[in-house]
């Protein structure tokens, strides 16, 4: 998990200071219009709920099966089923990272091209 952790920390980082460097008073409020994903993500609150807590869950769950896997719900083990039905949105959240670090990225080579080509003039 700590791979993982710092891969989305650094994103989220990288996308404050682009942020930062675009005049943002928030890292929400940068022109996400170019990124669909991102706009979907940022802009309705039950998918950014829903990617955080699913994501939160399956981390919980693996952790929660190193010593047990769960009490029987229906038949099923309630710390595996959880881990399972989490584990795709773990991974789409880990691709909006990556998505997120890429724009993020592109933005602040776009801001600090327009500062040097200023600084030029």
């Amino acid at each position: 998990k700590q791979w993982y952790q710092r891969r989305v920390r650094g994103s989220h980082w990288i996308h404050l200071t682009a942020s930062h460097y675009a005049g943002a008073t928030s890292h929400k409020q940068i022109d996400l219009s170019e990124n669909p994903i991102l706009y979907y993500y940022y802009t309705n609150r039950t998918v950014l709920f829903g990617m955080c807590a699913g994501n939160e869950l399956f981390f919980a769950a693996l952790y929660l099966l190193r010593f047990s896997e769960g009490p029987d719900v229906g038949g099923y083990a309630l710390f595996r089923s959880t881990a399972l039905l989490c584990a795709p949105i773990m991974v789409i959240k880990s691709v909006i990272s990556v998505v997120q670090l890429v724009a993020a990225s592109k933005n602040i080579g776009i801001v600090d091209s327009e500062e040097h080509a200023k600084a030029r003039s």
